[in-house]
């Protein structure tokens, strides 16, 4: 399922992913098993709202955790385009354009100092409610998450905190923020391989369930790892780029009413039909390529028009060509997976998967 747009803080738009109430529902079920347990003076009813609220409040401290990201960095002149928050915590999406390593460490630090306070104020909350066990129990362990959130961030790999503070440092010491940023990569992926490594260990030698959660904890982390390790190399081979600078030139665009055999006759160049843009009215709305076609049988492509056959394209996939590249190919794809530029509402070019993997000097067999 899509995220969900929840509110907006300091003028940020907060995106919740559904796994968020995946974790929520999760985190309460925990919460009631434990305060379930012999030793728990809470009755069923008690721990039924006990772990409501401490899964809700939790969830809102993982909020509060990037809402300081954000003011840190608003503070400090940094745009914020949205907090986002998902089953392993969240993430402030901030502008790099002004940042400095001074500026990414102060920003970064923040959220586990906001983390490792929040738990030590639950903590002590909770000891001060000795006499009621729901709320006791559910405030002491959000007080201990919140520990062990902080803890966790602070390790040295990104897309951590830790990572972020490591690639500052480094940064300021190299002088180069790529490089930083290769050496932050490389220590979160061994970071999450180590968590997997002690995971499997827990799991064989003890039998613990908290191996488990371990092994996965360090499974989303190299898979962070290695996406932000391709955003990395996608913000690099962009920089200073347009989409202009990009763009397969197309110098006009394909009536929706023709048909498609008579698309193929006058734009197909070799064995496959490069993709093409369609309009209708003067108005952009799909495209058509060798995909769209094989989809339609021989026998009827005389017939079929190519707005029947075309893949529909979304507001977001047309752009205008000064556009820079990386902010084109950072907006939400729609189904096309392409991206259209125009020129004073003129078609003027098309950025697809060839130009894509000439860009990241991939070898794209179907381009």
């Amino acid at each position: 399922m899509r995220p969900f747009r929840m509110g907006r803080i300091l003028g940020v738009d907060v995106i919740g992913d559904m796994s968020l109430i995946a974790l929520g529902v999760m985190l309460s079920w925990v919460i009631y098993l434990e305060l379930r347990l012999p030793e728990s003076a809470a009755s069923p009813t008690e721990a039924l709202i006990g772990a409501t609220v401490g899964g809700l409040l939790f969830l809102g401290t993982v909020l509060a955790h990037e809402v300081s990201h954000t003011a840190a960095a608003q503070r400090r002149g940094i745009a914020v385009k949205q907090i986002r928050l998902m089953i392993f915590g969240g993430a402030s999406e901030l502008e790099d354009g002004e940042m400095s390593p001074q500026t990414e460490l102060a920003v970064a630090i923040v959220g586990p100092i906001t983390s490792a306070v929040l738990g030590g104020v639950l903590l002590a909350a909770s000891s001060g409610l000795s006499g009621v066990a729901a709320l006791e129990g559910a405030l002491r362990f959000v007080g201990i998450a919140n520990l062990v959130l902080a803890a966790f961030n602070l390790m040295p790999g990104l897309p951590l905190d830790g990572g972020r503070v490591l690639r500052a440092i480094l940064w300021r010491r190299t002088g180069s923020r790529d490089r930083a940023t290769g050496i932050a990569l490389k220590v979160g992926r061994f970071a999450g391989l180590a968590l997997v490594g002690t995971g499997a260990f827990l799991v064989l030698n003890t039998g613990a369930a908290l191996g488990i959660w371990v092994i996965l904890v360090g499974w989303f982390l190299m898979r962070m790892a290695a996406a932000s390790a391709r955003t990395h190399r996608l913000e690099a081979a962009t920089r200073g780029r347009s989409v202009g600078q990009l763009m397969r030139p197309i110098s006009e665009s394909v009536p929706g009413s023709m048909s498609i055999s008579d698309a193929i006759d006058m734009y197909q160049m070799g064995p496959r039909l490069r993709t093409l843009v369609v309009s209708v009215d003067d108005r952009i709305v799909g495209i058509l390529g060798q995909l769209e076609v094989d989809r339609v049988d021989a026998s009827v492509r005389s017939t079929t028009t190519v707005a029947s056959a075309m893949t529909r394209i979304g507001p977001a996939d047309v752009v205008d060509v000064n556009m820079t590249l990386i902010e084109a190919l950072q907006r939400e794809a729609g189904a096309a997976r392409h991206i259209v530029a125009t020129s004073e509402g003129r078609v003027v070019g098309l950025i697809g998967h060839a130009e894509i993997a000439e860009l990241l000097e991939f070898e794209d067999p179907n381009s």
